[in-house]
């Protein structure tokens, strides 16, 4: 039976290979935009899942610091695929992914472990953002202000890894996407904030372009994801 079951999985591969010739997927390449947290935690997945189907289709990543560049990214046809906030505008054709959660970043033992966060107890601490996320900064602070809070914001810095750094060594608290913050360093507190706040991470193409197949076959994937 081995050999019977061989040779049905190299039909299986040959019928494949000629189903992926017929709709031009048999060479090419996606061009996607994204920022680092994407990039690192999403991507490297979805990649793998599709050039096992497509193993003969290039992925090309690039990084960019913030979601409005991925856009632009877009716009300028630098990329076909880009991740990004929702929502957007109505230039994109767009699909909802996943929603990712602001937490509380808090230094070592400043808070019990089964100990819930106050908007008092947050507020006390001295805040540290990423000055190369204005829109992160500006949805945590529209939330801040809903509840009668403001952001004291005592560390501005130009990387995650830093921020996380400081706030191991207890130097101030911070508010960030789960996925941005990841990996999260031993010792750090997190929570949820007093009240949730979340983010809607979706995927992005120009609407009305005109796109190879191999780039909605990599739509495809991510909707098996």
């Amino acid at each position: 039976m081995i050999q019977e079951a061989r040779q049905i999985l190299y039909l299986l591969e040959v019928i494949q290979e000629k189903a992926n010739l017929e709709k031009g997927l048999q060479a090419g390449q996606v061009r996607v935009a994204c920022v680092r947290s994407i990039a690192t935690h999403v991507l490297p997945e979805v990649i793998a899942r599709f050039r096992k189907k497509f193993s003969k289709i290039s992925v090309v990543i690039t990084e960019y610091d913030r979601y409005a560049e991925v856009e632009q990214a877009l716009r300028e046809n630098q990329a076909d695929v880009g991740f990004t906030l929702l929502p957007t505008t109505t230039e994109f054709d767009t699909r909802e992914l996943f929603r990712d959660e602001f937490v509380a970043l808090l230094p070592p033992k400043s808070i019990t472990p089964d100990e819930s966060l106050s908007w008092q107890q947050l507020a006390g601490y001295p805040m540290i953002v990423n000055i190369r996320s204005p829109q992160h900064n500006k949805t945590v602070q529209a939330h801040f202000l809903k509840f009668g809070q403001t952001l004291k914001v005592n560390y501005e810095v130009r990387e995650d890894s830093t921020i996380l750094s400081m706030v191991k060594q207890g130097l101030g608290a911070a508010v960030m996407a789960r996925l941005a913050a990841q990996p999260i360093p031993e010792g750090i507190e997190m929570r949820s904030l007093p009240v949730p706040l979340e983010r809607i991470i979706g995927v992005a193409i120009l609407a009305d372009a005109l796109l190879p197949r191999a780039v909605f076959a990599f739509l495809d994937i991510l909707k098996i994801g």
